[in-house]
Order: structure tokens, then C-alpha cells, then sequence
């Protein structure tokens, strides 16, 4: 709270204090300060000179600011407040923004934070630079330490205050932006589940136990709580939208604003053109469309004042969009002969021109207020030493001494800088070795200006456009992916940004080579394209376009400090996840795409046994059993044609591997007769059976899939154990003590036929459609259910399809498991029921009763693409969501105990 001697003095300098030299018998207004200032310390104001009205509702502010000082020192802390709320409503400035700074700090420590945080943004935006100076001070750290704000709060007014947040107020900044693309669109029960979850991720169960404790109405149960979550993928975005068809292939942000706020643009495969509010990831108007193809690059420009986006892609042209009315400012710009890979804009001459490059291996620049092209295109003369052999990839424009120049690369490798106001090459061609460059950015290191050069290898690599040498810092990714890149002059500066098809973003200094922050993964999709700007204050801002069509806003943090205390994980997305008992103690098993695997203790979190690390290639599924009276893990890879079997308590292998003649797809364990036995489905649409104990098939290869297997599970149908497989469209079902198919195939309703000739179908299926294949089977479970087995498929269109084994027949309507495609499916016991649990594409859990069909308790909601889904002991639940791991227990009632 600001000085109250301070304040006093002030407002006792109304009635009084010394005099001010305002001339005439003015008003003193401050000269440098915001002139809604009737006054400022150390000034007296000639009443007299001030309309009465508004001379008496100074002089009554000011007393009731004072006499609420007065009794908020004798305690009554009622009456302060009384006489506030008062003085709040006042016209005069800064006497309101005293009162607002004053009932701000007293509603705060009251636990009234959403009241007073909206007082302190008002006082914010008030004309007195040190109350200005002390409300930022309140606004970064006390509604960030505050669990009830953080849940009941309106996001927008939270997100606007995380650039704010400092001190003891980071580490609540922190969790909140983990999720803050779901914070978005959800309730206070969503964002309680996600905020505790959250600061689990961050190391911090007591912070995790407020958020839980905030009671928010209507509340769902049974409801699942996290008890343990790993660390891995945290940073956060801003915002995630949705709003492409397909993938986002382009974006551009900067500098132009529509109606006053800066705009975002992407492009995508499905051919539109897309804007965005940068500050809220809301869409500006409605999607432009007109291209007969992907999009592949945009760029943006304000020529003679108009906010234009320029965009071209496969169909060869070049168009050019007013974003004030979203129409077309020209028609299509042609001339180009093949797919248009870039554009870039610049100034020529004083005009604002767009220059765009190709397949047809030109650079053509246009005048974007005529749309006429400037000059002729500029391309290496054919047959010359210096011709094009390969296909120009990037572009990017900067200013080469005075010189507006364009830079392209190559699929070879080769730079070329352009003369954009000559309408030539510059000086020789650059070759950097590299190989296939993916992309270009311009940008100062140390003086140098250069290029940032993606790879096709994992590395960025810096150019002297002067000198034409490679600068010392070479920025290296992990893996070899190909890398995007783009560049921002902070002010102190170059940031370089770098993402690949890991999903991966980082930020580099690239003077050091270092990397300025914790790197970014995506909520959801591969990571294709690239833009970056700064805020006012310099801090990086980069906007990222994924394959599943969104476009992400991330904010890095530059600061250099670390947040909590993370649970080390995964370096990639999860593939799959069970739970096994060694020694008494129950444990997760949990596989990535990184080639890792981890043990967890399922009860803490706490590193357990010792993983195995002798696969070729990552897990693709697992499965448990108990060969010989010791628990084991049977894995087995995408690209691996065996299945293994480990030890979870030594790492070792077990036996030999179980090889197949292609790769191995889906797998699921069982005892038959007292032996332990394994199921596998492969590539070839082929089924084994196994016996652990021996590495013997015991029948097999079972033919009659038109597919690759997908899924694998077992059951019981007439007393007799069975295998039950899917590939996409069919579901079989096989004897597993003879090998023989058990009655007719089931189909999927709307599936594509995948090569089955004798696919039972429900007479009323609808017609997949002609131009695309009808929904795929992704996941598959079975259970008892009064007595009768059922399989439950989960499809690439959210639905979950539930089937009698016995007679065949559809058990109800389909269940609406995802808005995206189901990805994760077990059964577990919920309230002593069976129960099916889905996890989507869209990061939700949700759990069926499987006697009614009925969803059982709200969704658990995650911030990233679900992976995997375990049942444990206890009522637990592990979910494997992006690069994480967490762990939830089911709670059946408001006065269930906390774990």
C-alpha cells in the first residue's frame, strides 16, 4: 500500500498548504502528466476558479479519503470501506484513483480480490504516476497468490495481467498460462480441475491443495483430483484457436491493426486466409477465401495507410487483401508459373511493394497500392554458371545498407541476395552447404547483418550477408528435424526462433547460440510455421501454426529464472502407459516417442525400478502380465517387427523376443488355461497368440484382416476365452485355445470396407463418404456388463461404438467420446460398476457408465492431446497427456477425504 503520511499530506495540502504558483487563478494542471490531474503533491487548487459541483465533489473525496485513513487506523475497517465506496465514484482524478488504490488494498486483504483487482485496473488507467506505479506492483502478485481469483476470475482480465506478474506472484502467473488456451472457453469447476493440475506440474502440491479447495457451484461428482503430474512440456500459450480446415502452412503478424487491434494472419491448406486479435486469439471477420489451393506464405504491409495481407500458394497466384473489409484490393496478381513458396513486402523507392518467389525459380515484385508488378522478374539467366538448379524454398526482405534487397535459398542450399530497386542479383551466389533450407530470417548479430538459415538437419546457421561467412554460433535442436525459423529485434537484440515437426519451439540469442527460454510444445499438432514481434517493452512474442490447423500465441520468458520445481518426464508425446506391482509397490510404466521409458511410483511420483532401454525404436503399446511369478512388460515398437518382454524391476530382458515377419501393431496379455499368453495383430493384418512363458506361438498367423491391426483385446464369450481385433472398419473375434474365428466380423457403421468380403454391417449404416474414407477404429476395449461381454471401438470421429459379443448386436447409441478422434480407451470400476474411459484428441477424459451408456461426472479436462490411459489400484487413474504423465484419483463426494 502506497505511503498514507504521503496521502494525507496531500490531500491536507487541499485545505490549505502551501501555495502553488498557477498564475491567473488557474487550476494547476500538471504540464508532463496525464491532464485529467487537477492537481498533483505539493499544489493547492483555487476552489473558487472550479465549478461548484465540482470544487464540492473534490473537497468531499478528499475528506472521505481521509477520514477512511482515519478509520481504518482505529479498526473499523467497515467504515473505511463504506466511506471508499464513496469516494470511488468520484469525477475528480487522482482523487478517484486514490480511493480505487485505497479499497483495492483493503477488499484484498479481505480475500476480495476479483472486486479489488478490478478497482486497481481503474486506478491503473488513472492520470498519478505513482499510484500508477503502486497498483502494478499489487496487480503482478497478489491475485496471482490468490487460488479463488485464479479459479472464478474472467480469463481475459487474468491474462492481462500475466506480462505484470513478478515476485511471489510468478510462480501462480506461471501455472495459469500452462493451460490459458483452456482457461478460455471454460467454466470455474474446468479451470479449478486444470489450475491444480497444473501447479502439480510445477512441482507445488500445497498450491495445488488451495486450487482444490476453492468451491465453485454445481459442482460434479464423482469428480477425479490429480495427485501427481510430471513437468515436461510447461511454458504455456496465450491462446490456441482453432479455425483452418487443415494445417496451418503460413502467419504473419505485424505491424498493421484492424479497427485499432493487432492482427494475426495465417494461412492454411484448406486455401483461406484467417485473421486474429494478437492480444485475445479472438478471429477478425470472416475467413477470406479464393485460392484454389493451400496457402503457402503471407506476409503483411500498410500501403498509403491501408492494412493489406498479401497471400499466394499452389494455384500460382498472388492476392492481396484489404483486412478492413476482407475483400480482394486487386485481382489476383499473375504471372507467376508455378506454386508461389514466399512472400515477403519492403519498401522500393518509396512505394510498399510485395516480393514474392517460386517454382518458375523467379523473384517478381508488385506495387501493392496499383497491384501492377515493378520492373521485370529477376532469375538467373538460363544456362549460366550461376542458374538455378534447384527450386527456391524461403525468402526473406531486409535493408542492405540503404538497399532494399530480398534474400531466397534453395533446395540446394545456395543463398542469393536481390537488388529489389535495381532488379538484379547482388553479388554471387552464397552457397551454405546446408542442404535443403526450410526457411529464412533477417536480422542483426553483433553489427553482422545476416540470415538465419533453417536446416534440414536440426540446425540453424547464421550468414554474413557482407562478408558472406558463416557467423561462429551454429543453433542446434535436438533430433534432426528440418527447422522453421523466424527473427525479432527485441531492442536489445536479435531473438531467433526455431521450431521443427517435434512440435518443438525455442527462442536463441543468437550472438551466444544459447537458448533464451524453456522451450514450447504445442498443444496440439506439429509445428509448421513461424512469426514473431515484441510487445512495446521488447519481450518476444511468437506465433505458431500446427498441422491440426491452429494457430498458437506464445510468450516466452526471457527472464532467465525458473518457476517451481518440475517432475522431470518425457521428451516427447507419450505412446502408452500401464501400471505393474513389483515388490509390493505399485508402479507406472510409460513410453514416449523420444525412444524414453519411465517408472513411476504410482502412489507419489517418485522415480522407480529401472527402465528399459534396449528398444531400436520408440514403444508404440504395452501390456502386462506375470510370466513365472514375476510381473513383466511386453512392449512393442511402430517400426519393430518383435514384441519384447522386460523386467520392470532390473530393466533386463526377458526370454527372447517374440519376432514377426512385418511390424508389430497392437498387443494384449491374458492366462489361458494357468499360462500366461500374449495376443499380437501386425502390419499385414495378421494375429498371433503366444505363450509368454515359452516364446512359442501357440496359433498363427491368424488371416482375415483387410488391414493393419489396430487394436488388440480379450474376453470371455460362452465360457470360452477370446481374442478380440480390429483393424479400422471390422472388429474379430478369434478362440484362444484353437485359433479359430468365433462367428461373423463386425463392422464399424460408416467405415470404409477395408478388403472384408463377409463384414456384417447394420442394415441402416449410412454410406461412408466417396471422397473420403469413412471413420477408422483407433482404440478398443472389452468388459463384463451384467453378465454379458462387450467390446467397446473408439474411431478417428470421436464416437465409441459398444457391441454384445454375443449376439453382435449394437448396444445403444454411439457415445460422443471427442471432438476430435479417440485416441486412449480402458474400462476401470467406477462406484463399484464397469465403467469406459476415452481420451481424445482434444485433450479430454471422460468416463461411461457401461450399464446405461450414461457419462459418469464431468470431463476431466487436460491441457494437451491425450496419449495413454492406465487403471490402477485405488481408484487411480493415469493419464498420459502430451509429454506428461499425471496421476488422478476418483472422488465420490464433496466430503471425501483429499489423498
Amino acid at each position: 500500500m502506497t505511503e498514507s503520511r504521503e496521502h494525507r499530506g496531500w490531500i491536507g495540502r487541499l485545505f490549505g498548504g502551501r501555495r502553488a504558483h498557477a498564475g491567473h487563478g488557474a487550476p494547476v494542471r500538471p504540464v508532463e502528466e496525464d491532464p485529467r490531474a487537477w492537481t498533483r503533491p505539493g499544489e493547492l487548487v483555487d476552489l473558487s476558479s472550479l465549478p461548484p459541483r465540482l470544487a464540492e465533489d473534490m473537497v468531499g473525496t478528499a475528506a472521505a479519503i481521509d477520514a477512511a485513513d482515519q478509520a481504518r487506523f482505529r479498526g473499523d475497517r467497515a467504515e473505511a470501506k463504506r466511506l471508499l465506496r464513496g469516494a470511488v465514484t468520484s469525477e475528480v482524478d487522482p482523487y478517484r484513483q486514490l480511493a480505487e488504490e485505497r479499497l483495492g488494498v483493503m477488499l484484498s486483504e479481505d480475500g476480495e480480490v476479483e472486486e479489488a483487482v478490478a478497482l486497481w485496473l481503474r486506478s491503473a488507467a488513472g492520470p498519478d504516476p505513482e499510484l500508477r506505479r503502486a497498483v502494478a506492483v499489487y496487480l503482478g502478485s497478489i491475485p496471482f497468490a490468490d487460488a479463488g481469483f485464479l479459479v472464478n476470475a474472467v480469463p481475459a482480465t487474468v491474462l492481462a495481467l500475466l506480462p505484470e506478474a513478478w515476485g511471489f506472484g510468478r510462480l501462480g502467473a506461471a501455472v495459469y498460462e500452462a493451460s490459458a488456451h483452456r482457461h478460455l472457453g471454460a467454466g470455474p469447476e474446468v479451470r479449478r480441475q486444470l489450475l491444480a493440475l497444473d501447479a502439480l506440474r510445477y512441482g507445488d502440491g500445497k498450491l495445488a491443495a488451495r486450487f482444490e479447495a476453492v468451491e465453485v457451484a454445481d459442482e460434479r461428482f464423482p469428480r477425479r483430483r490429480a495427485e501427481w503430474a510430471s513437468g515436461a512440456q510447461l511454458g504455456g500459450c496465450r491462446w490456441s484457436v482453432a479455425g483452418h480446415g487443415k494445417g496451418v502452412s503460413a502467419v504473419a503478424v505485424g505491424p498493421v491493426a484492424v479497427d485499432g487491434a493487432t492482427v494475426v494472419v495465417s494461412g492454411g491448406d484448406d486455401g483461406a486466409v484467417r485473421l486474429w486479435d494478437l492480444a485475445t486469439g479472438e478471429p477478425v471477420g470472416e475467413p477470406m477465401t479464393g485460392h484454389a489451393g493451400p496457402v503457402h506464405a503471407v506476409a503483411t504491409a500498410e500501403p498509403d495507410g491501408r492494412a493489406v495481407a498479401v497471400s499466394a500458394g499452389t494455384d500460382e497466384d498472388v492476392r492481396v487483401w484489404d483486412l478492413t473489409t476482407r475483400r480482394l484490393l486487386h485481382p489476383p496478381l499473375a504471372g507467376h508459373t508455378g506454386w508461389v513458396t514466399s512472400v515477403a513486402t519492403a519498401t522500393v523507392r518509396g512505394r510498399t511493394v510485395a516480393v514474392t518467389c517460386g517454382d518458375d525459380r523467379s523473384v517478381r515484385v508488385w506495387d501493392l497500392a496499383t497491384g501492377e508488378p515493378v520492373g521485370k522478374p529477376m532469375r538467373e539467366p538460363a544456362g549460366s554458371a550461376a542458374a538455378h538448379r534447384d527450386r527456391p524454398a524461403a525468402m526473406t526482405t531486409t535493408v542492405f545498407g540503404r538497399r532494399p534487397v530480398a534474400v531466397t535459398a534453395d533446395f540446394g542450399g545456395t543463398l542469393r541476395v536481390w537488388d529489389l530497386a535495381k532488379g538484379r542479383r547482388l553479388r554471387a551466389p552464397l552457397a551454405t552447404g546446408t542442404g535443403s533450407v526450410q526457411a529464412l530470417a533477417a536480422l542483426v548479430v553483433d553489427g553482422h547483418q545476416a540470415v538465419a538459415v533453417g536446416g534440414p538437419d536440426g540446425t540453424t546457421t547464421l550468414w554474413d550477408l557482407v562478408t558472406g561467412r558463416q557467423l561462429d554460433e551454429r543453433l542446434v535442436a535436438a533430433g534432426e528435424w528440418p527447422q522453421t525459423v523466424a527473427a525479432a529485434d527485441t531492442g536489445a537484440g536479435a531473438a531467433v526462433v526455431t521450431c521443427d515437426e517435434s512440435g518443438l519451439v525455442r527462442l536463441w540469442d543468437p550472438a551466444t547460440g544459447r537458448q533464451l527460454a524453456q522451450a514450447f510444445a504445442g498443444p496440439h499438432g506439429r509445428t509448421r510455421a513461424l512469426a514473431a514481434t515484441v510487445t512495446e517493452d521488447g519481450r518476444p512474442v511468437v506465433l505458431v501454426g500446427a498441422d491440426d490447423g491452429r494457430v498458437h500465441r506464445w510468450d516466452p520468458a526471457v527472464d532467465g529464472r525458473s518457476v517451481g520445481d518440475p517432475l522431470p518426464g518425457h521428451g516427447a508425446e507419450l505412446t502408452a502407459a500401464a501400471t505393474v506391482e513389483v515388490d509390493g509397490t505399485a508402479l507406472v510404466v510409460s513410453t514416449a516417442w523420444d525412444d524414453s521409458a519411465r517408472l513411476w511410483d504410482l502412489a507419489t511420483g517418485a522415480e522407480a525400478g529401472t527402465p528399459f532401454t534396449d528398444h531400436r525404436e520408440p514403444v508404440k503399446a504395452m501390456a502386462t502380465a506375470v510370466v513365472e511369478d514375476r510381473p513383466v512388460v511386453v512392449t512393442i515398437g511402430p517400426y519393430d517387427k518383435v514384441a519384447r518382454l522386460w523386467d520392470p524391476a532390473t530393466g533386463s530382458p526377458v526370454g527372447s523376443p517374440l519376432v514377426h515377419d512385418s511390424d508389430v501393431e497392437a498387443v494384449a496379455t491374458t492366462v489361458l488355461a494357468g499360462r500366461p499368453v500374449a495376443v499380437t495383430g501386425d502390419t499385414d493384418g495378421l494375429v498371433r497368440i503366444w505363450d509368454l512363458a515359452t516364446g512359442e506361438v501357440l496359433h498363427g498367423p491368424l488371416a482375415g484382416h483387410g488391414d493393419s491391426v489396430t487394436s488388440v483385446a480379450t474376453a470371455v464369450v460362452d465360457g470360452r476365452p477370446v481374442a478380440v481385433t480390429a483393424d479400422e472398419g471390422t472388429v474379430r473375434v478369434w478362440e484362444l485355445a484353437s485359433g479359430a474365428p468365433v462367428g461373423e466380423p463386425i463392422g464399424l457403421p460408416g467405415a470404409s470396407p477395408r478388403g472384408d468380403d463377409d463384414v456384417q454391417e447394420p442394415e441402416d449404416a449410412e454410406e461412408p463418404d466417396d471422397e473420403e474414407d469413412g471413420p477408422g477404429i483407433e482404440a478398443m476395449a472389452t468388459a463384463v456388463v451384467d453378465g454379458r461381454p462387450v467390446v467397446a471401438a473408439g474411431s478417428d470421429d470421436g464416437l465409441v461404438h459398444v457391441w454384445d459379443l454375443t449376439t453382435r448386436a449394437l448396444v445403444g447409441p454411439p457415445l460422443r467420446a471427442a471432438d476430435d478422434d479417440v485416441t486412449a480407451m480402458i474400462v476401470a470400476q467406477v462406484s463399484g460398476r464397469p465403467a469406459l474411459v476415452t481420451g481424445g484428441g482434444d485433450g479430454t477424459v471422460r468416463t461411461w457408465d457401461l450399464a446405461t451408456l450414461a457419462q459418469v461426472g464431468p470431463d476431466l479436462v487436460l491441457p494437451l492431446r491425450i496419449g495413454a490411459l492406465a487403471a490402477g489400484p485405488a481408484d487411480r487413474l493415469v493419464v498420459g497427456f502430451g509429454w506428461e504423465v499425471a496421476v488422478f484419483r476418483l472422488v465420490e463426494s464433496a466430503d471425501a477425504p483429499s489423498a
